[in-house]
This record gives C-alpha cells, structure tokens and sequence, in this order.
C-alpha cells in the first residue's frame, strides 16, 4: 500500500497531498483565514488610520514651510560670506 505526502507549506501553511511515485499535487488545501474582526472594530481601525495620515500629512506641511524658511536664511548667510570673502572665484572646470 502506497501512501501520499502530506506537507505543509512553511510560507502559507497550506496543505499538499503528493502522490509519491508520481511527484503529482493531488490536492492543495490553502489555510482558512479566520477573521477575528467585527465590521464595526475594522470601520473604527480604518477611521484611526486615517486620522493618523492626516496627522503626518499636516506634519509635513509645517515641516515643508519651516524648511523653506531655513532654506532662505542659509541662502543669505551663504551670499553674504560670499561677498566679504576676498578670495576669487574658482571654476571647477577651468582646472584643467
């Protein structure tokens, strides 16, 4: 009496039957997903989800604004060492 393998996937746990002379996949049962959720408990996770991106997003928007500020005053600190400094312009490209 020739028996078949049964495995079990690692990835998926889903079960295989192969036949053992062949090699063939006789059956392949994929794991059942047991949802523990309540539409009510998911609608509310969505709803903090949500409130949260909105968060990060108006996070960034302030992050955005104040970074131009930043962007700006570095700008005129750059320019103003430029115009005291007394050393002459150098071009990369006029070394060779």
């Amino acid at each position: 009496m020739v028996k078949n393998f049964e495995i079990t996937c690692p990835c998926c746990e889903a079960l295989l039957v192969i036949d053992r002379v062949t090699g063939e996949i006789l059956l392949h049962k994929a794991k059942e997903k047991k949802s523990g959720l309540s539409l009510e408990s998911m609608v509310s996770n969505l709803e903090t989800q949500k409130s949260e991106a909105a968060k990060r997003f108006d996070k960034q928007i302030e992050s955005q604004k104040d970074r131009s500020r930043i962007l700006e005053e570095k700008f005129k600190e750059a320019l103003e060492r430029a115009e005291k400094s007394d050393k002459p312009y150098l071009n990369p490209m006029d070394m060779d």
